[in-house]
């Protein structure tokens, strides 16, 4: 009888041990859901935002030739300036303004022009820094705009 419990012991013991290491990955594996659903939210809010300001263009957002790194967005009301700096994406609203990180952990950030028969597209690609080195998938984001009817060339 005291080696029947003895036995039931270890079998529960090891039944427990192994639930519990279950728990622990599948709550590690939530919180990294939860991370990168935030990243992905901050990544779309960033994109979403950088469309809005190219909507409100009056003429042709330009890249700025000595960085290469900055895109100048002109509106009514002043220059909307964008550019990737100290692993994020940094957004000023005037020339003597500060600027203001829009999106942080980037690993690269770029502005292209996709000319498309009388309209230019400009697209917005963002690589995120994954937190993982051996990732399967690489958070990347593009996001493609069109300046207003008065701003197009």
């Amino acid at each position: 009888m005291l080696v029947d419990c003895l036995i039931y012991l270890a079998v529960t013991a090891v039944l427990v041990g192994l639930g519990m290491s279950l728990f622990i990955r599948c709550l590690g594996a939530a919180s990294d859901l939860s991370r990168n659903a935030d990243d992905i939210a901050a990544a779309l809010q960033a994109g979403e935002r950088w469309r809005a300001d190219l909507r409100l263009a009056v003429a042709q957002p330009a890249l700025d030739s000595t960085t290469g790194s900055e895109l100048k967005i002109p509106q009514a009301d002043g220059v909307v300036s964008y550019r990737f700096a100290d692993n994020a994406v940094w957004r000023r609203v005037e020339s003597g303004a500060d600027w203001t990180r829009l999106l942080e952990r980037v690993k690269h950030a770029e502005w292209n022009t996709d000319p498309r028969g009388s309209v230019t597209a400009w697209h917005f690609d963002v690589e995120l820094k994954s937190k993982r080195p051996n990732a399967k998938l690489r958070p990347l984001f593009s996001f493609i705009g069109v300046a207003q009817e008065g701003a197009r060339q």
